[in-house]
């Protein structure tokens, strides 16, 4: 099957990870906090005092929104735009320097860093980051270790490897530690509770957009007594408005009036907190262990809000008479949105589809929930493997395992799991790297013998090879999380968990087939087998999971599996199952008939939100089978989301047009076979479209029924049709044949208005592209026709648009017969923030524009360039960063480069001919890196202070020539001192030792 396992490898990387980033955590109103975002903003754009790092603290009480603040700023656009990297790292009580390093590493490359020693950790991370102007937050910083050593060292490090005006805000709540961690002449920025008004405009915001309305004078008054007792604190004012805004009788706001006056009494250090008690209070009695049970997640941690609903269902709090849906998993998720609503959790990120992904819990919250939850609930630290002597275990029904910091030496089975217990829940995490010292075969068996009790069980990422028979003693568990295990089957014993409700075995590998009397666990809703690539089919009978309601993969039995005597579930099957959420259906090559694929009755099942259908082009099939399979596979016109990956047919059914108007995201990747494609103009409501190696495709149907309409709209400029008119990606791969769209007609407003991002690369056959909007951000160009450069440009909006534009980023490679860029490009760039121009041999020149477009003099918002071809730029004056790569002939650095006076970053790579730099460089005041790499007649004249060019450089703090630092911080390097810093540093990174480079002489960041 074309790459199927690294496919599978890298979505299990994904899932694997466990994030800390918090950026798109963005608040759903913005009050009270302008001024101190206004000026903490200018502080990070500002370049006064003149150092590579600062630090701006933000410090304040808990729940007064240090952290919401800290986002709004992040997320702003001018700071995403001035800063090259971004990070966001939840720090909380353990300042740790590895952690630290590696949890910034891991955000800013998208994966697993691994089990590494510090110093290789901050070896990949200065490749990431080196010589570029990074924006840090370190969120939720705490008092509780020895910080000077290692903020120390943590900034020395950052000192050498990041560019002159890199900022980080911190928040904490400890005033010793903001003080000791800014930059010296920087006071922390301290928040004060919000004024009466802004109070009062957030409890409305909350309290009266529902059934409550603003208009009744006892309502007011109540709420204003309520804002004032709150003292400005956002998040008392939010969980109180929540808990109030589904009251709709003014009695109930009273009563919380009254009970919350009670609390004058109370010390202000405790008066947050009990005025969060008093929103728990008042919470439903169904939902209260639900909240509860969220202290057995770590601090700060973002929480999977499907699991989570997962083990409330295994904990058997969800009553589904309680809400409006009839099925346990949606109930729980209704429970959680009340809770959200309540501002029991910070607001939630969602996916691609709309659906609720992933949440947080304020700090003050989950202090509560601890406090709640009292001796029922033990969270286990990295720090020991030893249980508190305080801990009681007759008492203790809820345990889980935080281990994020664990080093593998340090870890052993704790000796509560190795005797008798009442324990209900046990959740290990972060296990796998040391799975193999202590947590072996014997003591599994030894653990589920003494957990009799166990509604909820994780043995996720443990190395498990075999799953102890002796789990059929827990007749009571309703939750296994097998994930990433090793096993290659499963115990027959298993199938006598008769009460087992969810069962995760996503990403076990090696597993290869399910116990066949598995279809009698007639409790089972869900059954996750994602990544399970060695699975060769499902138990026959699968039909009979009557509560089945998530299958997250069908895989179609082989002819061959079945002559070797195995017994197999039919595709068919699936006809008697509701079901819900996303399912991936694998081997379709192996359904034969047509009638069987009918059969499954995919059309009726309307809770699909997401279906990928997967042939394995190594096996023989037929096109015209493929498609007979295809057709009869039509889903529900509720469907969301669609990928067909290695499917042969030269066409695909008419239902991809008629059925999908729902679907938000279509993938078609691999399906060799496909000539063209139906119309697209159905698909109101797609959002994404991709289109991956579709070699034999040759062009997008247009239909003229809805094409006319579009040209005559659009002459008239009234009721106009869009096409695809929600449309934000489009990415084009490997489609070789692929030569237009659409049809001729010439329709004078943008086809995609809301398309943001385009990709097309390798289809070097295509010369025509839609027309684009305003909209658009990113567009990337690589190994395509050089007419269509011209038709690109051709598609932007037209000039006098361009001051609405928000085109960012333009990347053009590979274009070998482009000799200059054309001038209808040109006029565009007015908002271009990023060009990269790379491995265009025969590009000399960009054309000038012709005199009724405006002088390049407009293009004032780029900020870095790629350019490996050398063609004249002229005036770039907000240019950051320029790199030139392999201009054989190249003499001279172009001299419009003189104007770009804000330039920071100069690169050159493999420019043979490059004699000497140009006398006017001195002029670049701000440039604060410059590299030379295999330039054989200029690095001579670099590599020390003798040489020939070195008064034109000397000011320039940083300098590398050939790997080489000659000068760092302004501090120049000999040979001598050079080599005897790159030795000592590979040691240390062999050793793993932690010892950094010493700060310059007179740096200071703290005190």
């Amino acid at each position: 099957m074309f790459n199927l396992q690294t496919r599978l490898e890298e979505k299990s990387s994904a899932l694997r990870k466990i994030g800390r980033q918090t950026d798109y955590f963005v608040p759903d109103v913005f009050i009270g906090r302008e001024e101190d975002s206004a000026k903490i903003i200018s502080l990070l754009l500002s370049t006064d005092k003149g150092l590579k790092v600062e630090v701006v603290p933000i410090l304040g009480i808990g729940g007064l929104g240090k952290t919401a603040l800290a986002q709004h700023i992040y997320n702003d656009k001018s700071v995403s735009s001035y800063f090259q990297l971004k990070s966001w790292v939840c720090v909380s009580d353990n300042f740790d320097e590895t952690v630290l390093v590696k949890n910034i590493l891991e955000s800013l490359t998208e994966d697993k860093a691994g089990d590494l020693q510090l110093q290789t950790l901050k070896s990949k991370l200065k490749k990431k980051m080196d010589n570029k102007k990074f924006f840090l937050v370190l969120d939720d910083v705490w008092d509780k270790c020895d910080y000077e050593s290692n903020w120390d060292s943590f900034m020395s490090f950052l000192w050498n490897v990041g560019a002159m005006g890199s900022k980080i805000i911190i928040t904490t709540r400890i005033g010793s530690v903001a003080n000791f961690m800014a930059t010296k002449g920087l006071e922390p920025q301290e928040l004060q509770g919000l004024n009466k008004q802004d109070s009062w405009a957030l409890f409305k915001h909350i309290a009266f957009k529902r059934e409550v309305q603003e208009g009744d004078g006892r309502f007011v008054r109540a709420g204003e007594e309520i804002v004032g007792r709150c003292v400005g604190v956002p998040l008392a004012i939010r969980s109180m408005a929540g808990a109030l805004s589904s009251k709709r009788n003014v009695v109930d706001w009273e009563a919380l009036r009254d009970k919350q006056a009670r609390l004058d009494r109370v010390g202000n250090d405790k008066r947050i907190l009990e005025t969060l008690r008093l929103s728990y209070d008042n919470l439903p009695s169904y939902l209260k262990p639900c909240f509860a049970y969220c202290s057995l997640f770590p601090k700060d941690c973002e929480i999977s809000i499907r699991m989570l609903v997962q083990l409330w269902m295994g904990q058997g709090y969800i009553d589904s008479s309680q809400s409006s849906s009839s099925n346990l998993y949606d109930s729980g998720v209704e429970y959680f949105k009340i809770m959200l609503s309540k501002s029991f959790f910070l607001e939630s990120s969602v996916n691609k589809l709309g659906d609720l992904a992933v949440c947080k819990m304020h700090d003050l919250m989950h202090d509560l929930a601890l406090e709640i939850a009292g001796k029922e609930n033990f969270t286990l630290k990295a720090s020991t493997s030893m249980v508190n002597d305080d801990v009681n275990f007759d008492r203790l029904l809820h345990l889980s395992f935080d281990f994020e910091n664990l080093q593998r030496e340090s870890w052993q089975v704790p000796d509560l799991l190795l005797k008798p217990t009442k324990v209900r829940t046990l959740l290990p995490t972060n296990l796998y790297r040391f799975g193999m010292n202590g947590w072996g075969g014997t003591q599994y068996g030894t653990i589920l013998s003494n957990m009799t009790s166990l509604r909820v069980l994780s043995f996720s990422e443990t190395g498990m090879k075999i799953v102890p028979p002796s789990i059929h003693k827990l007749k009571h568990l309703r939750y296994l999380n097998l994930f990433g295990n090793e096993m290659k089957m499963l115990p027959d014993e298993i199938t006598k968990l008769v009460n087992l409700q969810v069962l995760i075995l996503d990403y076990c590998g090696q597993l290869q087939e399910l116990p066949r009397d598995i279809v009698k666990l007639s409790h089972l809703e869900c059954l996750s087998l994602d990544g399970c690539c060695a699975l060769r089919g499902l138990p026959s009978g699968i039909r009979k999971l009557a509560c089945l309601k998530e299958l997250s993969t069908f895989v179609v039995t082989t002819v061959a599996h079945l002559e070797s005597g195995a017994t197999a579930a039919k595709f068919s099957e699936l006809k008697d199952l509701n079901l819900s959420g996303r399912l991936t259906v694998t081997n379709l090559e192996s359904l034969k008939e047509k009638a069987e694929a009918e059969a499954s009755s995919l059309k009726t099942k309307p809770n699909l939100r997401a279906l990928e259908l997967m042939w394995d082009s190594d096996q023989e099939a037929s096109a015209a089978g493929d498609f007979r399979t295809l057709e009869a596979l039509e889903p529900h016109e509720n469907l969301k989301e669609l990928m067909i990956r290695e499917y042969r047919g030269c066409s695909l059914p008419t239902w991809f047009s008629s059925s999908l108007k729902n679907v938000v995201i279509i993938r078609l990747e691999c399906c060799v076979g496909l000539q063209y494609l139906p119309s697209l103009g159905p698909l109101v409501s797609l959002e994404e479209l991709t289109l991956h190696f579709l070699t034999h495709l040759e062009y997008i149907q247009q239909d003229e029924a809805f094409a006319a309409p579009l040209a005559s709209t659009c002459n008239n400029n009234n009721n106009i049709v869009q096409y695809l008119p929600r449309l934000k990606s489009l990415s084009i791969t490997g489609c070789s044949n692929l030569i237009s769209w659409w049809s001729t007609t010439k329709i004078e407003v943008p086809l995609f208005p809301c398309l943001s991002s385009l990709d097309i690369s390798y289809s070097e056959k295509l010369v025509s592209i839609p027309r684009l909007s305003v909209h658009v951000e990113t567009v990337g160009l690589s190994s395509v026709k050089s007419e269509l450069l011209g038709e690109f440009a051709a598609s932007l909006p037209p000039p006098h648009c361009s001051t609405q534009s928000r085109f960012k980023s333009l990347r053009i490679e590979w274009l070998e017969g482009q000799r200059m860029l054309v001038p209808e490009l040109l006029s565009q760039l007015v908002s271009l923030e990023y060009l990269c121009i790379q491995f265009c041999p025969n590009l000399m020149t960009l054309s000038p524009p012709p005199a009724d477009i405006p002088s390049q003099q407009n293009v004032t918002c780029l900020q870095s360039v790629t350019n490996n071809n050398m063609a004249p730029l002229y005036a770039l004056p907000a240019l950051l960063r320029f790199e030139i790569n392999s201009l054989h002939s190249l003499e001279c650095l172009p001299d419009w480069l003189q104007h770009s006076s804000k330039l920071q970053l100069l690169d050159v790579t493999f420019c043979d001919d490059l004699v000497c730099l140009p006398e006017w460089l001195p002029k670049l005041t701000a440039l604060e890196n410059l590299e030379v790499h295999s330039c054989a007649r200029l690095s001579p004249r670099l590599e020390s202070r003798m040489a020939e060019d070195w008064p034109k450089v000397a000011r320039i703090p940083n300098i590398k020539i050939n790997g080489r630092m000659v000068q760092r911080n302004g501090n120049y390097l000999a040979v001598e001192e050079e080599e005897e810093q790159e030795d000592q540093y590979q040691e240390q990174e062999a050793e793993g030792e932690e010892d950094d480079q010493e700060l310059p002489t007179g740096t200071q960041f703290s005190r």
